[in-house]
């Protein structure tokens, strides 16, 4: 009896979002956060998989959340959701080693939701990164969508830069 080859199949993410990064948020080295796009312009942001948090595998010891939802936001298109600009202040994490990160929006957008859960289980930053540890959701107009992705990095471009600083010494 022949095994069955395992195929891979490409995760949710691979397959309907498109990766982008916004490098150094709020003046903060390698304080890098990803912005995942769909074709339908929701936004979710998360953490860098080069974020020190991930690759240093650091300890937080809390999180607090520096934004508000407006809660009366109704509809397909959230009328009445707080339209943010990139360097609105959403999260501000401590780690165990003093180290702190502040997260901004890093996007122009409607800010619809952001995540309760990492508040009460920062560890979900971690263990799910790219999953139950996203940071927020935000849909941007079409004109603001096509902006933000100007001021964003590729995919293939974040990860260039990456292993270029990290050859130079």
């Amino acid at each position: 009896m022949a095994l069955a080859k395992r195929i891979k199949y490409p995760s949710v993410i691979e397959r309907y979002y498109t990766k982008y990064y916004r490098t150094n948020v709020h003046n903060e080295t390698n304080n890098d956060t990803l912005v995942l796009v769909h074709s339908n312009r929701v936004c979710v942001l998360m953490l860098s998989e080069r974020h020190p948090i991930l690759e240093k595998s650091l300890v937080i010891n809390s999180i607090e959340s520096l934004a508000n939802i407006n809660q009366s936001m109704s509809g397909k298109s959230k009328r009445g959701a707080d339209y943010v600009q990139p360097n609105k202040l959403l999260y501000r994490i401590k780690c165990e080693n003093n180290e702190n990160f502040t997260i901004c929006a890093s996007i122009k957008g409607r800010l619809v939701e952001l995540n309760d859960n990492i508040i009460k289980t920062p560890e979900l930053l971690q263990r799910k990164a790219q999953g139950e540890g996203y940071l927020a959701i935000l849909i941007p107009s079409l004109i603001d969508g096509e902006n933000n992705l100007k001021v964003l990095t590729t995919e293939q471009d974040y990860i260039l830069s990456k292993q270029s600083s990290q050859i130079i010494p």
